[in-house]
């Protein structure tokens, strides 16, 4: 998935003051964990994992890659599929007949025609694909059905299928004007890799900065937002999938009622203080920091803040701007910036 900020090509950096300082386990806190990338691969390296994002569509991630242990057994499918199992489940909602439900009715040309905001997000047949996976997972989840792992290990194939069908740029804070091939590409979901190893591994879906004064751990990875670009604005539809309640506004995007997940990490105002404070109240023995060279708080103020915590130790790495669109700044280098201290103070 194309995404914000990914550390995708950037986990064996981040993983290096880790090795540098002999960490071989414990618990690794994700508290910004986005498409929880960074929080599989300390899964996969033996910690214990807490991941959390005030986004809803990053908390079925989570729970689909760091919460779930074991691949769930869909036995209560069984009336509905012969000896049911995670492949068939998902072959039969790949199977299910289109749907002119909300989707259709909100993200497609087709079903905005009669509307005062034309929409282009979908074509018309993926559209009602996506309604009618969607609704009949939730229907299945109400009616209990499937638990509620099996509910997100659905919803996570779901939310992973929909950006290769996507007629976005990059986001989804606007739709394309001429169709970009991937809107005729046909959606097909696939069942999750699960990483069934580990326990005791917590997942959440709340404000960082509340959080953390209730938790702790043996190190603490802070990856906030680094410009004014809101995940919640940005990833609106994705988030509107994850929640499935139905209500959006009548603007030309089709966004969320999303202000109660609007971050301070993206306000130029209050992105130090949301630091400083998130800092201030962490129980942790290491802290781990990820920001980009283009970030709105200054180098200068981070190493200021995180120092109040210990010696801080400065990294970095030089990689390619994340590209929102084809004709975008594609050649353009940055800087990952990558800070580590030992928790003194």
């Amino acid at each position: 998935m194309r995404y914000i900020g990914s550390k995708k090509d950037l986990v064996d950096f981040i993983y290096g003051p880790i090795r540098e300082h002999n960490i071989l386990g414990g618990t690794f806190c994700d508290i910004f964990t986005g498409t929880t990338v960074v929080a599989q691969f300390f899964k996969k390296k033996g910690f214990r994992v807490i991941a959390n994002d005030i986004m809803k569509y990053s908390y079925v991630f989570a729970r689909t890659y760091i919460g779930i242990n074991e691949t769930p057994s869909f036995s209560g499918l069984s009336s509905v599929i012969d000896k049911p199992n995670l492949k068939k489940v998902i072959q039969f909602l790949n199977s299910l007949p289109p749907k002119k439900g909300f989707m259709y009715q909100n993200y497609t040309f087709q079903g905005t025609t009669n509307s005062q905001f034309k929409r282009n997000y979908f074509s018309s047949e993926n559209a009602q694909k996506i309604d009618a996976i969607r609704d009949t997972i939730q229907l299945w989840k109400d009616n209990r059905i499937i638990s509620e792992d099996e509910f997100y290990v659905l919803l996570c194939s779901l939310l992973e299928a929909v950006p290769s069908v996507s007629n976005i740029a990059g986001t989804y804070g606007a739709f394309l004007k001429i169709n970009d091939p991937r809107i005729f590409k046909r959606l097909l979901l696939r069942p999750p890799q699960l990483l069934c190893y580990g326990a005791g591994h917590e997942c959440y879906n709340e404000d960082a900065n509340q959080l953390i004064r209730r938790i702790s751990c043996d190190i603490l990875y802070l990856d906030p937002p680094y410009n004014t670009r809101q995940y919640a604005a940005n990833y609106h539809i994705l988030e509107a999938i994850a929640i499935w309640d139905k209500k959006i506004k009548n603007t030309k995007t089709g966004l969320i009622f999303w202000e109660d997940k609007k971050s301070r990490y993206c306000s130029k105002t209050e992105c130090v203080s949301a630091l400083e404070d998130l800092v201030a109240n962490a129980k942790c023995k290491h802290i781990l920091m990820s920001y980009n060279s283009e970030g709105i708080i200054p180098r200068d103020e981070i190493i200021r803040i995180l120092s109040t915590r210990g010696n801080v130790m400065e990294y970095s790495k030089t990689y390619r701007r994340f590209k929102s669109h084809r004709r975008g700044l594609q050649n353009t280098l940055l800087k990952e910036l990558l800070f580590y201290l030992k928790v003194t103070k």
